[in-house]
């Protein structure tokens, strides 16, 4: 199975082709601040080095949030494109478990997950899981809160802790010695497809008119009225 898939939740912009859960070829770009710019060109930049066309994908998948708002959406509507041109299905993965995929098949069931995505003003959103037999375990709802506040409620599971996520700056202070940060920040749409596999092989997928964002706060403009 050829899988597509497309990470647009922060400012990076990463696109990879898979076949199963082994990548064939991944692209990332840095710093981007315009994905409805970028995407397409690195889109069709990676299909034209794999030699593959849209029609050879078998499976999209997408970054469905939280995260940046305008990234989300540009995200859903390529890969809803996409399904309804080729009539293929496609998969969301919430960018929580994305940075939790990191860590595929390289921690123990000793270890929980905390993937935390910074949501700026030192608050982030938050999803805690576990690996077990290579199944990614869900363990709390998906949340929205100050660093503090999450802090405090891991150090109540009384668990080791692997953080995952782009919001180490605010926790080198202020974490358990137990608990191990990851250096690396970023979701990868590696991470994105291989999750997308796991979940079509337990048929949890759908078509393009059921593919929506995951929000867990309103956006500035809809906090402020403007939207």
């Amino acid at each position: 199975m050829k899988i597509l898939a497309i990470d647009t939740a922060t400012e990076v912009c990463s696109v990879a082709i898979l076949e199963n859960k082994n990548v064939i070829l991944e692209k990332t770009l840095e710093s981007v601040n315009t994905h409805s710019v970028a995407l397409m060109p690195l889109i069709k930049n990676v299909l034209s080095e794999t030699n593959l066309t849209i029609n050879d994908i078998d499976l999209f998948a997408c970054d469905k949030g939280p995260g940046s708002f305008t990234g989300i959406r540009i995200g859903l509507s390529t890969i809803k494109a996409f399904c309804d041109v080729t009539n293929k299905p496609c998969v969301g993965i919430s960018s929580l478990e994305g940075f939790a995929y990191k860590l595929y098949n390289n921690v123990t069931s000793d270890y929980y997950i905390c993937s935390l995505l910074n949501a700026n003003h030192n608050n982030a959103y938050c999803g805690v899981f576990k690996f077990d037999n290579e199944k990614l375990v869900q363990i709390h709802d998906y949340f929205f809160d100050s660093i503090n506040n999450i802090l405090n409620f891991l150090n109540n599971l009384q668990k080791n802790i692997f953080f995952v996520g782009n919001c180490g700056i605010f926790l080198n202070d202020m974490i358990k010695s137990k608990s191990i940060i990851d250096s690396n920040k970023n979701i990868s749409a590696t991470n994105i497809g291989i999750a997308a596999f796991n979940k079509f092989n337990i048929g949890d997928y759908c078509t393009s008119s059921l593919l929506s964002p995951l929000y867990l706060k309103k956006s500035s403009a809809e906090s402020n009225g403007t939207n």
